[in-house]
């Protein structure tokens, strides 16, 4: 299980990561890919009271991981969006993860 979550890069292009990303990612985490998710969430930054668009926000929230597997996936995030997004200028990878005793999927804990 994967959910991650896009802040600061056009639909567009999240669209366009939709197509290979979640199937990259669910075999370095060997995951079913139909059970994760990938949201687009529309924002808008601001620095100093100016319109900041220099950042690229992606949040993974999955079961805890081997440091390996967080070092892996983000370099396949980074370069994903680097080649379907080359105007980004800062990109930061945040891993949240969720306590299995905390998570449900239709009724049923992880």
């Amino acid at each position: 299980m994967l959910h991650i979550r896009f802040r600061g890069l056009p639909e567009a292009v999240v669209i366009e990561l939709s197509r290979t990303l979640l199937h990259n990612l669910a075999k370095i985490c060997h995951l079913d890919q139909q059970g994760s998710t990938l949201d687009w969430i529309q924002s808008t930054s601001y620095r100093d009271g100016l319109l900041d668009q220099s950042t690229i926000q992606v949040e993974v929230l999955w079961l805890p991981k081997d440091p390996e597997t967080h070092q892996l996936v983000e370099s396949v995030i980074r370069e994903a969006i680097m080649i379907a997004y080359p105007k980004r200028q800062h990109l930061s990878v945040m891993f949240i993860a969720l306590e299995p005793s905390t998570y449900f999927r239709n009724g049923e804990h992880f």
